[in-house]
């Protein structure tokens, strides 16, 4: 069979025909953006649904920067800690040795390790040496710890108030 059409009729239909290809081509390639645009919405929401909006900076001080830092590093500290504070044994004690603290003396580090004795390390700041003997005292009348060590150079003042007390008691982690 052969082609009677005329070359110029022949050169229209070819044309109609990569028109057509061309359009359904781009319809094609639409569809198939939209529909990876819109299924990336859920990740998207999901993503920024719980940030709170953005306060401007002008009218937060500083000082309201700083304990809002200061509270978020204490739920961070919060949920670290929450494995090791439900150990009756081991929250018990630490939540004494932190109770017995003067006004003075503030902690911002404790390090539990097991065995027999296990040993607690608090690590803080004092606004005095004379504290920092006080609360080694507290700690050694304390039945539930069988020592509470500090570094002589804590003693000494050497550490800008800076202290660390190692406390050693029969516990299990």
């Amino acid at each position: 069979m052969s082609n009677t059409l005329p070359t110029n009729v022949r050169q229209r239909v070819w044309r109609m025909y990569c028109a057509r290809f061309g359009i359904v081509t781009g319809m094609a390639l639409f569809v198939v953006g939209l529909v990876a645009c819109l299924s990336l919405v859920p990740s998207y929401l999901a993503l920024h649904i719980g940030e709170a909006p953005a306060a401007p900076q002008s009218s937060v001080s500083p000082s309201q920067q700083s304990d809002r830092a200061a509270i978020v590093h204490a739920q961070a500290l919060l949920s670290t800690l929450s494995p090791l504070l439900s150990s009756t044994t081991t929250s018990s004690l630490i939540e004494d040795a932190v109770n017995e603290r003067p006004a003075t003396i503030q902690i911002y580090h404790i390090t539990a390790t097991a065995g027999h004795p296990g040993t607690i390390i608090l690590t803080g700041t004092a606004g005095s040496i004379d504290a920092v003997s006080q609360y080694q005292k507290i700690l050694r009348a304390d039945p539930h710890f069988t020592d509470a060590a500090v570094p002589v150079g804590d003693l000494a003042g050497t550490a800008n108030g800076q202290f660390s007390i190692t406390l050693a008691a029969d516990f299990g982690i």
